[in-house]
């Protein structure tokens, strides 16, 4: 049970890390105090041995002068012995005590003169430090031990959420997000993850919805063509007369407009991709928007209203011209098909802000999001013209130019004014 659980806590990354690095500190640690205890010790050995030999200088003037050996002091000895080695310093300890001496051999005319200096204090010195710096390493080495546990067993933790969190998201629950505390790496990259998960909920979300709408626009142009279908079988295989042209007129009419509801969803999937960006180029929105009126301009007349171009010192900006025609041909279509009778369809560029209101009944601030969303209508126009596409694809190409969207009121509180502001182009 033990080496299982040992061997769990050994897994986890945050635990090798925090083992690794209290290892290399303390082969640091045991290094820098290894080496500090041999330079003191050194450094008290040198000393010691300068006093000797400064005594040595004052036994030996004093030899030459005739004079007798200086008086040793406390701890200290001098006189001449039997040679039995050569010159020079050595350490060894007192006959029948365990006092670590220090002495120095000098030859002389009259013999092989001795020095000695005892090193107790120096040795006591020592082992002092010596104690002083192991409880000092093994202080320091558990209290980075038991902080360094901590910080892992706390960022194991927040990697525990994480990892908790992905695992929820991985079992379908989108709506999981993971809150961690603090300002750091960890809570960054869960702040990613989260933002991440919530565009996954959106994009499903809207899969859903789409789905839906899918299925319930196709449902009655469907139908339709069956019934049309089974009529026309009917009356050649029952009734022996031949086919209605009308029946297979209307049929290919349904079978169109299923058709140009896929084609419009695909455009709408392309467009969403990026796919577009490959043929981004300057774009001169006052010369786009004058080619909007010529082509546009008699079409609106001919359906009995006024279209009005404001144009205000255009800017460029970078872009597909294409893509940009069919986002002001989708918000005219949009006005001609909601607005009112006679009115007049204004369309202003000011800078790099494009806009276009009429003066129908607009859009409630309620429902302006829905209406963005593909193949969604109003309830009074969902089996009507067209395929309830048309502001996601404003949408969709004003997200590609990295440009802003927003629906609003007309400037008198009526009809519903779309304002695209895309960026300049020296931010590009």
């Amino acid at each position: 049970m033990f080496l299982t659980r040992l061997k769990g806590l050994l897994g986890l990354s945050a635990m090798r890390q925090t083992l690794s690095l209290l290892a290399l500190f303390s082969l640091i640690s045991l290094l820098a105090w290894g080496g500090t205890y041999v330079l003191v010790k050194r450094e008290m050995l040198r000393a010691v041995d300068d006093r000797l030999s400064a005594r040595l200088t004052q036994a030996l003037s004093a030899i030459d002068t005739g004079q007798a050996l200086p008086l040793p002091a406390d701890g200290e000895s001098i006189g001449f012995v039997t040679a039995v080695r050569r010159d020079g310093f050595f350490t060894r300890d007192e006959a029948g005590t365990d006092i670590e001496t220090r002495f120095l051999l000098h030859t002389t005319g009259q013999g092989q003169l001795q020095l000695g200096e005892d090193t107790e204090l120096q040795e006591e010195l020592r082992d002092m430090l010596a104690a002083g710096m192991q409880l000092s390493l093994f202080g320091t080495l558990l209290v980075s031990g038991l902080m360094g546990l901590w910080l892992a067993r706390r960022s194991q933790i927040r990697l525990n959420q994480i990892n908790a969190g992905l695992a929820s998201v991985a079992g379908g629950h989108l709506n999981t997000r993971i809150r961690l505390s603090g300002n750091d790496d960890l809570s960054l990259l869960a702040e990613r993850i989260n933002t991440t998960t919530e565009r996954l909920e959106d994009a499903m979300t809207q899969m859903q919805v789409q789905s839906s709408n899918i299925a319930h626009d196709l449902r009655t142009p469907l139908a339709r063509l069956r019934a049309q279908l089974e009529s026309g079988l009917s009356a050649a295989a029952e009734q022996q007369r031949p086919v209605d042209p009308d029946t297979l007129t209307l049929a290919l009419e349904q079978i169109d407009r299923i058709t140009g509801t896929f084609d419009a969803l695909l455009r709408l999937a392309r467009i969403e991709s990026g796919a577009g960006r490959a043929g981004f180029a300057p774009v001169d929105l006052g010369a786009l928007l004058k080619d909007v009126g010529e082509i546009f301009g008699p079409v609106i007349e001919d359906a009995g209203q006024v279209l009005r171009l404001d144009i205000s010192a255009p800017a460029p900006i970078h872009g597909d011209r294409d893509l940009l025609m069919q986002l002001l041909a989708n918000l005219i279509q949009n006005a001609l098909r909601y607005g009112a009778d006679g009115q007049t369809v204004t369309l202003q560029i000011d800078g790099t802000r494009l806009a276009l209101w009429d003066e129908g009944p607009g859009i409630p601030e309620s429902a302006r999001e829905a209406a963005l969303q593909p193949l969604h209508q109003g309830e009074t126009t969902r089996q009507g013209e067209g395929y309830g596409l048309g502001l996601s694809l404003v949408r969709a190409i004003a997200k590609l130019h990295d440009a802003t969207l927003r629906l609003s009121e007309g400037p008198e509180g009526c009809g519903l004014q779309v304002t695209v502001q895309f960026p300049k182009l020296t931010n590009l």
